[in-house]
């Protein structure tokens, strides 16, 4: 291990006569240099009259101890003390310090700290990604010259331990499993913690790779926790708060097994051991619980929070454990455990009688066994009832019975179940999301059929994906969309006959928005902004009468469609004391009722509106707001702001206000939790504008370009809306985008260009999103040119994409498919002036 190396140079002044072979050493040390923990040496040459410094550096740990080593857990302190190079060598305060290194990392950030009354100034060194030796290097200004001095130091890792807790106790190096005693293709939770030096959890992300005996030989498998596919037979999982769970499958593994746990990126690991029964001993397993659901290979029951439940939301599962004489063998296309027929295979032989102890995995927030055992019915079934608790959390039911075995002895076999938990299992309003497949649709704006798949993603209070079959309902202001669809169990009804008719994600589901009439409002189409010479244009980039802006015309804007999602659900409060319930006077977000946002001022218009701001008139954001339209969730037929009547304050809504507040301080009664989008509808090439404007200040249009200035180039329709806009990605970056395309002719060519591809005469770009932001697409661009008298042009023309493969068939005029794109066509031609001499120009073609 290297540490830190300190060597003293000597001080100008310090010895009289310098013998020959102290002349090596001072060499050795550099000019204005030192090295850690000695003097910063100054050579002898410098003015006399000028003060010099010395830099002496030391590491500490936090109690103050010296040392070299830096892990992530335990950063050091880097000390710098400045003196003068003088006799008496007072302190030097005031003074800032650059502190360096090449793997390390010092804190702050740019590596400075001002020295204190005594000379001290102190910065923090953290471990970097790479391990091994560094160098610290420290400069300063003195009045001769910059001082440097240098400590070393080692970047080690972290001396994290592998294991789990026991409550609160860690034990080392082992594994934590649910339940060690398995029946044949039995089942178990694996629990795993990584802790620092101090043995806390780790906060940052660790990954442990999981594997056993009989995995690795294809028996046996690992899956995370809840997942019920086949797993496979090595599991890397990461940790959360330092914690990691899984699932571990005996599968086909008989006698016991030893499973191992290795830290990835570390040195430690841990173990442990699964004794498993026969195929041919008695067996136990998880056989249902209701209530259930199961999408993508996963499989669990979900339960209210306890108080909260209702229709659909129970707060009690029934969980249902079988005990047969051996382990059933079953065949392809056999049902499962649970399924219609599975009781009634060849083979399967039930016990009854038989009495089956009960145990949860975590009873965090009193979550409760209403049984703690059962005995077998007739058809080997044993069932336990599971009461949720007041916190959300989730657990398992581990289910033994003492199993006979060939030779008449017996020994404990146990089963454990889903995964349950407990949570609301209604929206909640911080945790709804609305996306897009893509924000700027091609050609929406003349053709009709052009799709758009649009996402909602819906969780609870603590972000739990809702319960499949929870609906999300949708409305557009342009164009069309389908009315809903259920999350986890199936998409949109247009969604499904177009694209996919498996179901969709836990908490996610799919409709399909589609271009067609109408387009614009039936009763304001008039106030629609546009670029045209109106009396009324103005762009705050520049000035000018008409044409592309890149800002904000401001309300009503055309040819922008919102597209709205409504949830039943809950509103977002914050839980100032973690009680897991709404209390009076918590800071809650009040929702009144929803409604579809035509003129994106986020008020519902006709009631409490116009709410746009500037550069947006009231008049033109009231009309563009005139046929907004609400849900009426309560059907009375008033738009309900959601307030107390006889205080006008607002009232949270919500399962989590508990029964003493309901009707006094809150209520328990649902809202429309709700998300908002807009959709561009593009137009095809033909219909775009350009317009340029000279950089110089004040920026103003222009209707050429000339060589010497700098222009920005921009392109909209009529309603100021970028051309069809690809979206990028980190392999694709706006590939299927608007196709922008220059050519300088004559004398003309390009200097510059910003923004994408020049080569002389020719410049091209790809129009990407605009981020959500309104106006034109931008560039800038610059000329210049050798004049022959001839003059010169500059042609702008645009390629739009080809739209997507499902709506080749089902547009209106029939589109080319996204393959191929439309054709070029020529979208403007300006004028092109470049020098003759002394500043005289050749004017263009």
């Amino acid at each position: 291990m290297i540490k830190g190396l300190r060597t003293l140079c000597s001080r100008r002044g310090a010895v009289g006569v310098v013998m020959s072979a102290m002349l090596a050493v001072l060499s050795a040390c550099g000019g204005g240099g030192g090295s850690g923990g000695g003097g910063g040496f100054l050579p002898g040459d410098g003015d006399s009259d000028l003060t010099s410094y010395t830099i002496t550096l030391t590491t500490v740990d936090a109690s103050g101890n010296p040392t070299t080593e830096v892990s992530e857990t335990f950063p050091v302190t880097l000390r710098v003390e400045v003196k003068e190079d003088t006799f008496d060598a007072p302190a030097v305060s005031g003074l800032v310090v650059l502190a360096t290194a090449d793997f390390a990392v010092v804190s702050p950030a740019n590596g400075q700290a001002l020295t204190n009354s005594e000379g001290i100034a102190e910065l923090e060194i953290q471990a970097g990604p790479t391990l091994g030796a560094d160098t610290i290097t420290v400069t300063a200004e003195s009045p001769a010259e910059t001082v440097t001095a240098t400590i070393g130091i080692e970047i080690t890792r972290t001396g994290l331990t592998l294991g789990h807790f026991s409550g609160t106790s860690f034990i080392a190096n082992q594994i934590g499993l649910s339940n060690t005693d398995l029946a044949f293709r039995g089942t178990a939770e694996v629990r795993l913690a990584v802790v620092d030096e101090e043995g806390q959890a780790v906060t940052g992300i660790q990954q442990i790779r999981l594997s056993s005996a009989c995995s690795l030989s294809g028996q046996a498998r690992f899956r995370p926790l809840g997942d019920t596919s086949d797993g496979t037979t090595t599991l890397t999982v990461e940790t959360t708060d330092g914690l990691a769970q899984a699932e571990y499958v005996s599968g086909s593994c008989e006698a016991g097994d030893e499973l191992s746990a290795e830290l990835i990126g570390g040195d430690s690991s841990a173990s442990g051991t699964v004794t498993i029964a026969s195929r041919d001993a008695n067996y136990i397993g998880f056989f249902s619980s209701d209530p259930s659901e199961g999408q993508e290979g996963t499989d669990r029951t979900i339960l209210a929070l306890r108080g909260t439940g209702g229709p659909g939301r129970p707060e009690v599962a029934t969980v249902t454990f079988e005990v047969l004489e051996s382990a059933v063998v079953l065949a392809t296309g056999d049902p499962q455990p649970g399924e219609p027929g599975y009781i009634d295979l060849d083979g399967r032989a039930p016990l009854s009688g038989i009495n089956v102890n009960f145990e949860l995995t975590n009873e965090l927030g009193g979550v409760t066994l209403l049984n703690s055992s059962a005995v077998t019915d007739s058809q080997g079934l044993a069932v336990v009832e599971v009461l949720a608790g007041s916190v959300p959390s989730s657990t398992l039911v581990i289910a033994s019975f003492e199993a006979q075995l060939e030779s008449g002895a017996s020994a404990p076999q146990s089963a454990t179940s889903n995964q349950i938990v407990v949570s609301t299992g209604i929206a909640d309003q911080n945790s709804l999301s609305l996306k897009a497949e893509e924000y700027y649709v091609p050609y929406a704006a003349d053709v009709d059929g052009i799709s758009v798949v649009i996402t909602a993603q819906v969780a609870d209070k603590f972000n739990n994906p809702v319960p499949d079959g929870t609906s999300a309902v949708f409305t557009t202001e342009y164009g069309d969309i389908d009315a809903s669809c259920l999350t986890g169990e199936s998409n949109g009804a247009r969604y499904q006959s177009l694209i996919d008719t498996s179901p969709p994600p836990r908490g996610t589901c799919r409709v399909l928005w589609v271009s067609q009439n109408p387009r614009f409002p039936t009763l304001n189409a008039s106030a629609l902004q546009t670029i045209e010479d109106d009396g009324s244009y103005s762009c705050a980039s520049f000035i000018g009468v008409d044409g592309p802006c890149p800002d904000d015309l401001g309300a009503g804007r055309g040819l922008r469609s919102t597209v709205s999602v409504t949830v039943l659900g809950e509103e977002f409060f914050v839980d100032a004391n973690g009680n897991g319930q709404y209390d009076e006077f918590e800071s809650f977000e009040n929702l009144p009722e929803a409604f579809n946002d035509h003129n994106e001022d986020g008020v519902y218009t006709p009631e409490l509106g116009p709410n746009c701001p500037p550069p947006s008139t009231s008049e033109n954001c009231a009309a563009a707001g005139a046929e907004e339209e609400f849900v009426d969730l309560n059907g009375d037929g008033i738009y309900s702001l959601n307030v107390d009547p006889s205080t006008g304050e607002g009232v949270y809504n919500g399962s989590l206000c508990p029964e003493s507040g309901d009707g006094v301080f809150c209520s328990r009664s649902l809202v429309n939790t709700r998300r908002d989008l807009v959709l561009t509808l593009t137009s095809r090439a033909f219909n775009l504008f350009v317009g340029i404007v000279d950089a110089t200040p004040p920026a103003s249009q222009d209707d050429s370009f000339s060589e010497g200035n700098q222009y920005r180039l921009y392109i909209s329709d009529l309603y100021n809306n970028s051309p069809a806009a690809g979206v990028s990605s980190p392999n694709t970056p706006a590939a299927n985008g608007t196709i922008i395309e220059l050519s300088a002719l004559g004398d003309c060519q390009f200097t510059e260009f910003t923004d994408g591809y020049v080569s002389g005469s020719q410049a091209s770009v790809t129009v990407t999103e605009k981020n959500g932001e309104v106006g034109a697409f931008e560039m800038s661009l610059a000329v210049t040119g050798e004049p022959t008298g001839q003059g010169g042009q500059v042609v702008v023309t645009a390629q739009g994409p080809g739209i997507k493969a499902r709506d080749a068939a089902n547009a209106t005029p029939p589109q080319p498919a996204a393959t191929t794109r439309q054709e070029e066509v020529e979208i403007a031609r300006f004028p092109c002036r470049v020098f003759v001499g002394d500043n005289d120009l050749v004017p263009g073609g």
